[in-house]
């Protein structure tokens, strides 16, 4: 959140430099912060104050200060909290909810004012009953909030919290957002939102309760609506970072959620929602690395995410080759094609390290083969035919560099199988 210049200077430097007002080791003024809490300690005059641009631009400035420790310590030396706790139920203005709540988020990155927090009964349920308001800059500032918070917390914290997570609903609500929002901060933020809580909800202590809150068929549905949206239709109004985090985090996401017991169970309709996921990210990457020579060593990780995922869930069972099979194949022949590398590591690449080039590759290759067999030991026989009349010969070189013993063999059976038909027919 970023305030007028003027504004924040007043905060920084509110008239003559007074020894002992500033906060800590910032150069912000604790006069300046009491009388701000004093307005909200009032709430016969609250309303009023409401009402005025002064206030607000006060407030703003204070949300700006918040991302100092110093001025989160003040704040909860003064219980901050507990005025926001009496002045929150009061307020029905959007616009002083958000930065309330922005303002929370703020205090939150610090594991003192999360303590606090979570002590807070009533006031936390309150913040968290926010997931169902239909304002989005208020629903971005709450994601903000718990996606500050739980980094923080101890594996006891975590449970209060999920707790109230299904006291509020609040899986049904963010799903919801996912499946039904354009709006691409809310739905990056959201996305972002349901990874932290993937990563560090999913624990040994919690993972039932986690479980049962927020694994259902309707997460994978709400995901790639999300992802959909966001790498596809928004494309364009996305940074290179934020596209590939989004792919990034959508993954792992994915891993998570099908790597529970019986996942088929659960998401046994989700093929077509796993698959558009994977191609959707298998098809920008292949287009960095084949078309504009880019590597990026994030792409090995990924594979190694796909092939876990494809481990799990049976899509290659039904799922046409353009959805990952030709794409992996793509890449495989480029970098077969690109792995005589002069002595000074110059190639129709981008300038790296020789190296880390040929690392590159010797990680990337086996990555891809085995991703590429997966399909053909899964996929029906006609797709089958069609990979294999695709790559000829070479699917012996795929081959070669899968170490997994019983894939080689279900694949190298069906491709004796493959073979024996065509000279069969060749022969009649």
């Amino acid at each position: 959140m970023k305030t007028d210049p003027e504004s924040k200077s007043e905060a920084e430097t509110p008239g003559p430099v007074v020894t002992g007002d500033v906060i800590g080791d910032t150069a912000y003024s604790e006069r300046f912060v009491l009388k701000i809490l004093l307005k909200l300690a009032n709430l016969d005059s609250l309303k009023d104050e409401l009402n005025e641009k002064a206030f607000e631009d006060d407030i703003c400035t204070l949300w700006d200060m918040t991302v100092e420790r110093d001025v989160v310590l003040f704040l909860l030396k003064h219980k901050m909290l507990n005025l926001f706790n009496f002045a929150l139920p009061t307020i029905e203005t959007p616009r002083y909810i958000e930065i309330f709540v922005g303002i929370i988020g703020n205090m939150c990155c610090q594991k003192e004012a999360v303590n606090t927090l979570i002590k807070m009964d009533e006031f936390l349920y309150l913040l968290l009953d926010y997931i169902k308001t239909d304002d989005s800059l208020i629903l971005i500032q709450l994601l903000r909030l718990v996606s500050s918070g739980l980094p923080s917390m101890d594996c006891e914290d975590i449970v209060i919290w999920l707790n109230m997570f299904d006291k509020v609903g609040y899986s049904d609500a963010l799903y919801y957002i996912l499946k039904n929002s354009s709006n691409k901060q809310l739905l990056v933020t959201a996305l972002e939102n349901l990874n932290t809580i993937c990563s560090y909800c999913n624990i040994q202590m919690c993972r039932n309760q986690y479980f049962e809150h927020f694994v259902c068929k309707e997460v994978l549905t709400s995901l790639t609506t999300a992802f959909t949206e966001l790498t596809i239709t928004q494309k364009e109004s996305l940074s290179k970072d934020e596209l590939e985090r989004i792919m990034v985090i959508s993954l792992q996401m994915t891993l998570e959620m099908v790597s529970f017991e019986k996942p088929t169970e659960i998401f046994d309709d989700c093929n077509e929602n796993i698959e558009t996921i994977i191609s959707t990210v298998l098809e920008y990457y292949e287009v960095k690395l084949v078309q504009e020579k880019e590597i990026d060593s994030d792409l090995v990780d990924l594979l190694d995410c796909i092939n876990n995922i494809v481990g799990i869930v049976p899509i290659s069972k039904e799922c046409e080759p353009d959805k990952y099979f030709n794409t992996c194949y793509s890449m495989w022949k480029a970098l077969k094609s690109i792995t005589n590398v002069n002595q000074n590591g110059d190639s129709n690449f981008e300038e790296v390290d020789k190296e880390e080039f040929q690392e590159f590759v010797k990680n990337m290759k086996p990555s891809l083969s085995v991703l590429m067999c997966k399909y053909m030991q899964q996929c029906s026989q006609e797709h089958l035919f069609n990979v294999l009349d695709k790559i000829g010969n070479e699917n012996k070189d795929i081959l070669m560099s899968v170490t997994d013993v019983d894939i080689k063999v279900a694949v190298s059976n069906r491709i004796f199988d493959y073979t024996t038909r065509l000279n069969e027919n060749l022969d009649s």
